[in-house]
């Protein structure tokens, strides 16, 4: 998806450092009133939540389809996992998290009410964490009367950026999950077996339960050549990639690893 405009904003990690992103500034552009409705599985820390029926229509940002899902049920599910939020017709804030997760609470230029048509995210009601979206009003098939639609595409961008949740869409299915909520870590190493100078690759990615990836997630890594110890962070979809190159001839065991999991992959260098 294409914004029409940005801002770089900084994200503040788990436990410390930074990483840029990019967040989003309003655009006023007129939707198209054209919609259709489809069935929807809203999944929460791997467990089904709710089935609502989600709009696909046009982002009015983009110009082209996307999904929207009643807000309401974004709401009762971050409520599963304990986020409580308020919706006052222009603002979903996040008024409680559970004790012990990290939000990124970064400052933000823009503050105030957003224009006719988008609605905006908040954290503790800081004007400084916001993060806009277009929204969409329409019928909700489940009581056949009017609520506001998020787009699911900005809704994540929310979520990952400033909550560090896991959050995927899949056409038909919404999977969202809590950073804390570690199924495991996979890594591989391409390649396996090496040559001495030979550049190796180690990827992998910090899974949370449902399959959804870890945003922003540091990690640990032990077992390099010429250092015992490195830190990296996962990319928005929970993702990680660096090259390293070996020396000396033997068997390397590279351990990456958070305070849930962990994960050793061999490495032959020849």
């Amino acid at each position: 998806m294409t914004f029409k405009a940005g801002v770089t904003g900084i994200i503040g990690m788990m436990a410390a450092g930074a990483v840029a992103v990019q967040l989003l500034i309003p655009v006023v552009a007129h939707a198209s009133t054209s919609i259709e409705y489809a069935p929807t599985t809203i999944e929460m820390a791997g467990n089904p939540a709710f089935l609502p029926q989600h709009v696909v229509a046009n982002d009015p940002w983009s110009g082209k389809p996307t999904s929207w899902v009643p807000i309401y049920y974004l709401q009762q599910a971050l409520r599963m996992v304990g986020v409580y939020t308020t919706w006052n017709g222009n603002t979903l804030d996040i008024t409680s998290v559970p004790s012990g997760w990290n939000v990124n609470l970064s400052r933000r230029p823009q503050a105030g009410l957003p224009p006719a048509g988008q609605m905006q995210f908040a954290i503790y009601g800081n004007q400084d964490a916001l993060v806009r979206a277009p929204k969409l009003v329409a019928d909700d098939p489940a009581t056949n009367a009017p609520t506001t639609y998020v787009p699911i595409y900005y809704a994540n961008l929310f979520l990952q950026q400033r909550l560090y949740m896991g959050a995927a869409w899949t056409n038909t299915k919404w999977i969202m999950s809590p950073s804390d909520d570690v199924n495991r870590i996979q890594v591989s190493a391409i390649p396996s077996t090496a040559n001495v100078g030979q550049s190796v690759t180690i990827s992998g990615e910090l899974v949370l339960a449902g399959g959804v990836g870890a945003p922003y997630a540091k990690l640990n890594v032990s077992g390099l050549p010429n250092t015992n110890n490195k830190t990296l962070s996962t990319n928005a979809e929970g993702q990680f990639s660096f090259s390293t190159v070996f020396t000396q001839p033997g068997t390397y065991p590279i351990t990456v690893s958070n305070s849930a999991a962990s994960w050793q992959i061999d490495v032959t260098v020849r």
